[in-house]
């Protein structure tokens, strides 16, 4: 009888359930556990989206500089016209609010402009222009040199998060932000981008300083 007594106690002992303290001791251990695994997936995304974001940025500014590059690099001692007018002795404009610039302009001639096999209707000599519209650089290219007012240019966006755009050209002794030389090209461009993620980026590209005849358009150079 003994025996059965204590059988009996050890069964309803195993039987005994949780205690409302526990399970309330078991479901904030639990929910504090969610919350942070939940905070350090949070953390994960964010900060998947911000490498994302530093990349993409990255990759605009290194696009943008390479075209900037190559069109500065190739920049010609060029007459041309605009818009059908007749051509002028500047080789080079640039100043305040050229090309509708929210900062300065700029807008030269250059050659390079592969054309394999002559496939397209155009030649090898190209006029671009950069300014600053809506915090973006923007780069404008016309089909052809000497352009009329009836050919729209071709708008290229190619960075945002412009605040400034400055450009300077080196003459016999200093830098200035205009260019009056007539049939002279300057010995270097310095092009000055004022940005909100990367601060300051200055580029300088040296030039041949080449001159050319007082000829029509397209005059040869010296």
């Amino acid at each position: 009888m003994a025996k059965v007594n204590k059988i009996t106690t050890l069964t309803s002992r195993k039987a005994h359930g949780f205690t409302l303290i526990e399970v309330l001791l078991a479901l904030m251990i639990f929910a504090t556990l969610s919350v942070a695994a939940n905070q350090i997936f949070r953390n994960v995304i964010n900060a998947n989206q911000q490498t994302e974001e530093v990349g993409d940025a990255l990759k605009t500014l290194q696009r943008s500089l390479v075209i900037m590059d190559s069109d500065f690099r190739q920049m010609l001692a060029r007459q041309y016209r605009n818009g059908g007018d007749e051509a002028e002795d500047k080789l080079l404009e640039l100043g305040d609010n050229l090309l509708d610039s929210e900062a300065a302009g700029i807008r030269f001639v250059r050659g390079g402009w592969i054309n394999p096999q002559q496939l397209f209707p155009r030649g090898e000599v190209v006029k671009v222009g950069y300014r600053l519209h809506d915090e973006t650089l923007e780069r404008i290219r016309w089909m052809y040199a000497d352009d009329s007012s009836a050919t729209e240019p071709a708008v290229m966006p190619l960075m945002e998060g412009l605040t400034n755009l400055t450009f300077e050209v080196l003459g016999e002794e200093s830098w200035q932000k205009n260019w009056d030389s007539a049939n002279v090209m300057p010995k270097a461009v310095r092009v000055t981008l004022e940005t909100e993620r990367y601060g300051e980026l200055t580029r300088v590209y040296l030039l041949p300083g080449q001159k050319i005849a007082d000829t029509p358009a397209g005059g040869g150079v010296q």
